[in-house]
C-alpha cells in the first residue's frame, strides 16, 4: 500500500469530503457567506467516485461525508455507494443536521453506510430555533430515531457548546447516553470567518463536564484508534458521552485527516491558509496529477494550528464549503 505521511510522520488514513456547500439550516455559529465560486460548481458524483477509488489506493481507511447538508444531493446515495465499493476504504459515516434522515436512513443502510452524525445542540424546540433559525425540531428528533431503527449506529450526536445558549441542554443531551445506544460529543465553539459569534458564547469543555459531575458519576470511557474525542460513561448507561476540544486542547500531533471540498481544494488542516486545487484534474481524469497533488497536500499539513485566543485572526474561512 502507498500510504501518505506526512513530514512529522503522521499517517494520513481519513478524509473528510465536503460534497456541497449548500445547507437548509443557517445556524447562528456558521458562517452564513458561501463565495461565488461554491455557488457555481460541485464535484459531480462520478468525479467523486474517482477520487475514491484513488485515495483507497493510497492508504485511506475512513471516509466522512459532510457539508453544508449532505442530504441535499439527490445522488447522495450513489456517493456513499462509490465509496463502499471500495475495499480499503472501511468506514464511511455521513455527518448531517437530520432533518431529511428519516427518508433517506434505510437506503444509505442499504449501500453500507457505517454510520451517521447528527447534529443536535438543544432539546428544547424554541432554543432549536433560534440556533439554526429553521422550525426542523421533529424533523430531526425522527431522522435521530430512523437511523437507530435500521442500524446506523453507532449513532452519534454531536453538539456545539454555546455559552450562554445551550448550558440547560447539556445534562439532559448527555442523559440521551442512559436512554438510548449513542455516543453524544459535546465540541468547543470554533471560530468562524465572517462571524463574531465564537468570541461571546465560546465555553471550555471542562465547564461542561463539571455541570455533567455534578449529577452523575462518570467512568472514563473508550473510543475507537483514530477518533479525537475523549469518553466517558454515566454509570449504567448504554451509550457514551465525549468531549471534542479543538481550542482548548488541540489534537493535531495525532491528527490522521485531509479535507477535500466540493469545489476541490484540499485543506491539509481546518485552520489552513493553504490548499492544493485538484478542480481541473479531476474534471479532465489525469489520475497521476491527481496522486501528485494529494501527495503535495500531505506535504504541506502542518505540525499544529496553534493555539486559540479570543483576539486572535486565525479562524475557519467557511464552515459550510470546508465541512467542519
Amino acid at each position: 500500500m502507498n500510504y501518505l505521511i506526512d513530514r512529522f510522520g503522521r499517517k494520513i488514513t481519513y478524509i473528510r469530503f465536503s460534497v456541497t456547500p449548500r445547507c437548509n439550516f443557517n445556524c447562528i455559529y456558521c458562517s452564513s457567506h458561501i463565495s461565488e465560486e461554491a455557488k457555481s460548481k460541485e464535484f459531480g458524483k462520478e468525479d467523486i467516485a474517482f477520487l475514491f477509488r484513488i485515495v483507497s489506493g493510497l492508504g485511506i481507511e475512513k471516509v466522512r461525508i459532510t457539508g453544508g447538508e449532505p442530504l441535499l444531493r439527490k445522488d447522495i446515495i450513489d456517493i456513499v455507494q462509490s465509496a463502499s465499493i471500495n475495499k480499503n476504504i472501511n468506514e464511511i459515516v455521513l455527518t448531517t443536521n437530520g432533518s431529511l434522515l428519516r427518508q433517506f436512513a434505510q437506503s444509505l443502510k442499504d449501500v453500507e453506510l457505517t454510520r451517521v452524525n447528527i447534529s443536535l445542540d438543544t432539546l428544547r424546540r424554541e432554543v432549536f430555533e433560534k440556533i439554526t433559525q429553521r422550525d426542523f425540531f421533529e424533523k430531526v428528533m425522527d431522522g435521530i430515531s430512523a437511523s437507530i431503527n435500521v442500524g446506523l449506529t453507532p449513532l452519534k450526536i454531536n453538539t456545539v457548546l454555546m455559552k450562554g445558549i445551550n448550558e440547560e441542554d447539556i445534562i439532559p443531551i448527555a442523559e440521551l447516553s442512559l436512554k438510548y445506544p449513542v455516543i453524544v460529543r459535546f465540541i468547543e465553539l470554533m471560530p468562524v470567518g465572517n462571524n463574531s459569534f465564537w468570541k461571546d458564547h465560546y465555553m471550555s469543555f471542562k465547564k461542561a463536564l463539571e455541570i455533567i459531575k455534578r449529577k452523575y458519576e462518570l467512568s472514563i470511557g473508550t473510543g475507537t484508534k483514530g477518533e479525537v474525542a475523549d469518553y466517558y460513561k454515566i454509570v449504567g448507561s448504554e451509550g457514551k458521552i465525549g468531549f471534542i476540544t479543538p481550542v482548548s486542547q488541540h489534537f493535531c500531533k495525532t491528527c490522521n485527516r485531509i479535507r477535500i471540498t466540493a469545489t476541490g481544494k484540499i485543506y491539509p488542516c481546518l485552520f489552513s491558509k493553504e490548499y492544493v486545487d485538484i478542480w481541473d484534474v479531476v474534471k479532465t481524469k489525469r489520475e497521476d496529477e491527481v496522486i501528485k497533488l494529494i501527495k503535495k497536500s500531505v506535504e504541506i499539513k502542518p505540525a499544529a494550528h496553534g493555539a486559540i485566543e479570543k483576539d486572535d485572526k486565525q479562524f475557519i474561512k467557511n464552515m459550510k464549503e470546508l465541512g467542519g
